[in-house]
């Protein structure tokens, strides 16, 4: 039944803007940092240009995150206002499950065309050396991870509450994410899963310089890896995942989007 309703996500996406975005935005991503970074040759290092990849990566995945899930719930609602899925009381959570590892499914995709297509940008057009692809392939992971607790928030909250108040959301989790990733952040970040892409791949990136190298300002905030800080994403994203489902499983729907 899952694999059923899995491909049909697929298949009702393929046509629609939804896929264009994944193919799309990380081409443009790479395309713009590419560009900027095309004045600044010589000076380039690639501990700087993957620290910057993935800070990049992180602060829009908050956003993205939200108008992707808007998109599927939206479309959800003009395909008979929720009535097929709520028709089928019996597996509507199955449909639930499925949107959201299709919707990971899709984020997992367009991370690796970013870090392929960054990592020929780096090697070709850039013209860097000594480039830790093990690395890149590490940190993006580590994205992957720390963005299912936002895709299950954001899409039970569109469901719940609106496509609106998603997209909101989201915009507001790029502020929190911006505030928590300084100074100010270092006793809350654990516990903001907005914070959780770019401060983990900035850890990731400080991990980089050799020991007793001077590590640049930036990341002077990132000096110590954080074992705590992965512990408490893992928990929270099981416990966001089992009480979306549990929430969705006594929705009813609702009026409007």
């Amino acid at each position: 039944m899952f694999w059923n309703s899995y491909r049909a996500e697929f298949y009702k996406n393929k046509k629609s803007v939804f896929m264009w975005l994944h193919i799309g935005l990380p081409v443009i991503l790479t395309a713009l940092l590419t560009f900027l970074c095309l004045g600044r040759k010589g000076r380039l290092t690639n501990i700087g240009l993957f620290g910057t990849f993935f800070q990049m990566i992180g602060y829009a995945m908050t956003l993205i995150a939200a108008v992707l899930c808007s998109l599927v719930v939206s479309q959800e609602q003009q395909a008979g206002g929720f009535q097929m899925m709520l028709g089928k009381t019996r597996h509507k959570v199955t449909t639930f499950i499925s949107q959201l590892c299709m919707l990971l499914s899709m984020c997992a995709f367009a991370l690796l065309l970013a870090v392929v297509s960054f990592l020929l940008s780096m090697k070709f057009v850039l013209h860097i050396k000594n480039i830790s692809y093990i690395m890149f392939i590490k940190t993006a992971m580590i994205v992957f991870i720390s963005v299912i607790f936002l895709y299950s928030f954001y899409l039970i909250i569109a469901y719940c509450f609106g496509t609106g108040i998603s997209n909101i959301m989201g915009f507001a989790g790029v502020i929190i994410s911006a505030l928590a990733c300084t100074g100010q952040g270092d006793s809350i970040w654990r516990v903001l899963p907005w914070a959780w892409s770019v401060r983990l791949s900035n850890f990731m990136t400080v991990s980089q310089y050799a020991h007793g190298a001077k590590v640049p300002l930036t990341y002077k905030y990132y000096q110590h890896n954080d074992i705590t800080g992965g512990l408490i994403m893992g928990i929270m994203t099981v416990c966001c995942l089992s009480l979306s489902i549990a929430v969705f499983y006594f929705w009813e729907g609702r009026q409007r989007a």
